[in-house]
């Protein structure tokens, strides 16, 4: 078990800022659920950063992926001691382009 210290960049937050809202519109304590929902799987990529995959089809870059609730990708790096989420992006998104 690696226990990262977590770090969310800021388009990363941004892109948590629109998909609840997205979800907000039809239901509130479903987009509230949702976040918690990525949050909790943050804290377990920080444990168990090993869990995702790599594409090197999507990126040349050093990106790990894990997919929630079939719907969203989460990218994210680990550096030393920090595992940093870099982008929350939903499935039908151009995730190449986004990286």
């Amino acid at each position: 078990m690696s226990n990262l210290e977590l770090e969310i960049t800021n388009v990363a937050y941004c892109d948590l800022d629109r998909i609840a809202e997205y979800i907000a519109l039809d239901n509130k304590k479903a987009a509230n659920s949702l976040l918690k929902h990525f949050y909790k799987t943050f804290n377990t990529l920080c444990a168990h950063p090993q869990i995702g995959f790599k594409r090197a089809d999507f990126t040349y870059k050093d990106v790990i992926f894990y997919v929630v609730k079939k719907n969203y990708v989460v990218a994210y790096q680990i550096l030393d001691t920090r595992l940093r989420i870099l982008r929350v992006l939903a499935t039908y998104q151009d995730i190449c382009s986004l990286l």
